[in-house]
């Protein structure tokens, strides 16, 4: 997980724009929201939670654990985000949000089965999964940390 410490500190260094991290989570909290949302979540976005708690940069912040709560219903938490989805855009069971904005655009990590960790585009029109974007959530935080710097 060393790649994923590495695009934190790149993306933190960052001259261009402004970064902020939600705060490390503890793993009692991770658990505690994949028992709330009722998936397991892959290792890789796991492991950023835990190190950095979520976020990024400023207006387009990766969604996470706020204050190491995971249950904590803010704009800007994977549980409040994934919840809100789940009402509002009939957001399949299986999918927990990890970039939410302006209620248009809505990114995925999938816990199916069938496509684990894979990053994917709900489309909150027609409520159904748009594309897979991503084939694991370090290569959505690699793009994202590149485009960034």
């Amino acid at each position: 997980m060393k790649e994923i410490q590495d695009l934190v500190k790149k993306l933190s260094a960052s001259k261009e724009h402004e970064v902020v991290w939600l705060g490390p989570t503890d793993e009692q909290q991770v658990k505690k929201l994949e028992n709330a949302l009722n998936l397991s979540l892959p290792e890789d976005f796991n492991f950023f939670l835990t190190e950095t708690g979520g976020g990024g940069v400023v207006e387009q912040e990766i969604s996470g654990i706020e204050d190491n709560n995971a249950l904590d219903e803010f704009g800007g938490t994977v549980y409040y985000d994934t919840t809100y989805c789940r009402d509002e855009y009939s957001l399949p069971e299986d999918l927990a949000v990890i970039y939410f904005k302006d209620d248009e655009i809505c990114w995925c990590l999938d816990c199916s089965a069938e496509n684990f960790g894979k990053v994917v585009s709900y489309d909150l029109i027609s409520c159904k999964n748009h594309s897979i974007l991503h084939n694991s959530f370090k290569e959505f935080l690699t793009e994202y940390v590149t485009l960034r710097t």
